[in-house]
């Protein structure tokens, strides 16, 4: 069952981001509560999208490759035909910085990634409600400044029947006639109101009447000829129909349709006893009258709707949840609330006071002093109870100004609490990050990707080996702090490197490292990273090799291997403990190559050099692979062509030298 009230789940929803993941997960779970969904790939997309189908709310990620989330935002709030629609900006990026900037754009709320559906339903709901709300005065306010201008215009409640009696009694009186009637039609010409006088006696009231008075009749005509016409003989003009319950026989006849600028909206109709009554003169006569007697009654019509929207209007106003007050020009307050009355404490009458003697209401002057001087705003008031009021406050021209207020205590509170735990959690994720990536690739990692531990999934990797040569023997002879400080030593420099590189450590075990290019994250030259990172680690491991033997006399070597292949990758372990894992065939490869290796060598598949060759040639300029033709490999059904590259050592003698 929907959380959402009837009110907001048939609203429209915009949702922009270039992720075909995020848009499947945002309109899912919208959809599923009723909003109605609207997708767009990119923000030139979103932006027309958002003009054309003009939605209650627009979701929008920040980091799009073409046009940012702030740029869309900016351009959005720019245009006059989308600048009043919400904008939630989706994103990773929770530096104070990004909200400010984002806020700087005209972004309404933020939600982080990656987010929680009750949070994402609590805040879409909230701003789809005050755009509901905002549109309702917005569609209100004409017909307030149009309420406003008669009620100053007219001394009395105009009542349509009454006017029409009380213009036909003139009518009938200044021309003459014995009889006479008004009849009004709608737009399907379907009589709606009939007046009939005759001389000495009351009006008469009808809503209907027989068909052929405006099929065959003269009303009839009237409407289809749009002129005035007289009948000097109604006996011998087949236009007139005598009906049952007129017992006066008319001589002769005179009418006019009441025409507005599109249509006609009714006719006069006036009769006289005698023939040959009615001149051009009356003619001329009744049709200037027309035009009064028909703008008397689209006043009339006018002053029913608008007090049928008026009370409309209170009814809605009497039923919202936001506290709405409305006052004149001069701050004097002409409508408020049951929700106002109960969130400002007000107990007594204020209608007609001015704000400035209503003391409960002194938060609302500061505000008010600003839409004189910047137009429509929006902002937070803090009350001395403790409370948080969202209000906004819009001018009326020639009326006054509207205040809608919410109280947003609870959700001030939720964003307070979201904000520390996404700290803490962003610091724990920093933290777990740190033990794969360098600062800069968990920075990265942080802004656009924050969900990527949680990840499990099937994708093209380069695994790379590098393993200490005669260390095992080494370590039977040397003592326990030499033997971890050469490994400290060589971890740490080797580490270096895989960060310079952007690789991701997956494990050091022993006098081994294994580094993963193109996992997590998308690395198009992923082979051409590894390779490099490779020389590097020997280069920097001939002048660790030197330093080693001159300090503590130990002679050690430096083999790598490299492939790729698909691989899984993701948290794996027991409950207790969980570490971030690769695995696959081309790590099982790459580990039988680094076991081919020797010092100073980089062993790789012809599957890695081919990919070198065609993405960064200029990359085996540094080091010359010669094929060690095909091997057969554990794991492998068939032999794999293999190929060995040497990075020079520098001999012993030229360094002790």
């Amino acid at each position: 069952m929907s959380t959402l009230p009837l009110s907001t789940s048939a609203a429209l929803i915009l949702v922009i981001d270039d992720n075909p993941e995020n848009l499947l997960l945002l309109a899912t779970q919208l959809g599923m509560e009723g909003y109605r969904i609207v997708q767009a790939k990119n923000g030139a997309e979103g932006i027309k999208a958002a003009q054309n189908r003009q939605p209650d709310l627009i979701l929008l990620d920040v980091m799009m490759p073409d046009m940012s989330g702030f740029e869309v935002c900016t351009r959005l709030k720019a245009d006059p035909q989308t600048a009043g629609i919400p904008v939630i900006m989706v994103t990773a990026l929770r530096e104070v910085e990004y909200r400010i900037r984002g806020i700087e754009a005209g972004a309404d709320e933020f939600l982080s990634r990656p987010h929680h559906r009750e949070e994402l339903l609590l805040r879409v709901r909230a701003l789809i409600q005050l755009q509901h709300t905002r549109k309702r005065l917005e569609e209100e306010r004409n017909r307030l400044q149009l309420l406003y201008s008669i009620s100053r215009a007219i001394a009395t409640q105009l009542d349509l029947e009454q006017v029409m009696a009380d213009i036909l009694a003139k009518t009938q009186a200044a021309v003459g006639a014995t009889k006479g009637s008004i009849m009004l039609v709608d737009a399907q010409l379907e009589v709606t109101h009939r007046i009939l006088i005759r001389s000495g006696l009351n009006p008469e009231v009808a809503d209907r009447v027989i068909r052929e008075v405006m099929q065959r009749g003269l009303a009839g005509w009237l409407v289809r000829h749009n002129r005035g016409t007289i009948i000097a003989n109604a006996a011998e003009d087949n236009r007139w129909l005598q009906l049952p319950d007129d017992e006066d026989p008319a001589g002769s006849v005179i009418g006019v349709p009441l025409s507005r600028v599109n249509r006609v909206v009714g006719v006069l109709i006036l009769a006289h006893q005698h023939k040959d009554f009615f001149t051009q003169e009356h003619l001329a006569l009744l049709e200037t009258i027309g035009v009064q007697i028909t703008a008397s009654i689209e006043n009339a019509y006018l002053f029913a709707e608008i007090i049928e929207e008026r009370g409309k209007l209170g009814a809605i106003l009497s039923q919202s949840s936001d506290a709405i007050i409305t006052t004149d020009e001069s701050w004097r307050i002409t409508l408020i609330n049951q929700a106002a009355k109960e969130l400002f404490r007000l107990r007594s009458n204020v209608i007609g006071q001015s704000l400035l003697n209503v003391p409960r209401l002194d938060d609302l002057i500061l505000l008010f002093n600003r839409v004189q001087q910047e137009g429509a705003i929006a902002s937070e008031i803090n009350l001395d109870d403790g409370s948080v009021l969202y209000t906004s406050i819009s001018p009326i021209p020639g009326v006054g100004f509207v205040a809608v207020s919410q109280d947003i205590t609870e959700l001030k509170r939720a964003e307070e609490f979201r904000l520390r735990q996404e700290r803490r959690e962003k610091a724990l994720v920093k933290e777990t990050f740190s033990r794969y990536m360098g600062p800069r690739l968990v920075d990265y990692v942080l802004s656009n990707e924050p969900g990527l531990l949680a990840r499990r999934e099937r994708r093209k990797a380069v695994v790379l080996f590098a393993d200490l040569r005669d260390f095992t023997r080494l370590i039977v002879n040397t003592v326990a702090d030499q033997a971890i400080y050469l490994l400290n030593d060589f971890f740490s420099q080797m580490t270096d490197i895989v960060y310079e590189f952007d690789g991701t450590i997956f494990d050091l075990t022993g006098d081994e490292i294994m580094v993963g290019f193109n996992v997590p994250i998308d690395q198009p030259d992923a082979a051409h990273r590894a390779l490099m990172a490779a020389i590097s680690m020997q280069k920097r491991f001939d002048r660790l090799r030197h330093a080693w033997r001159d300090q503590l006399g130990v002679i050690l070597g430096l083999g790598i291997g490299i492939d790729q292949g698909i691989v899984v990758v993701g948290n794996v372990g027991a409950e207790s403990r969980m570490t971030f894992r690769m695995v696959g065939e081309a790590v099982n490869i790459a580990h039988r190559l680094v076991d081919l290796a020797e010092d100073g060598q980089i062993v790789i598949t012809n599957s890695v050099l081919n990919e070198i060759r065609q993405k960064a040639p200029e990359a085996l300029a540094a080091v010359g692979f010669t094929s060690m033709g095909e091997l057969s490999l554990k794991g492998k059904a068939s032999p794999v062509p293999v190929f060995r590259g040497v990075v020079e050592r520098t001999p012993f003698e030229e360094s002790a030298s």
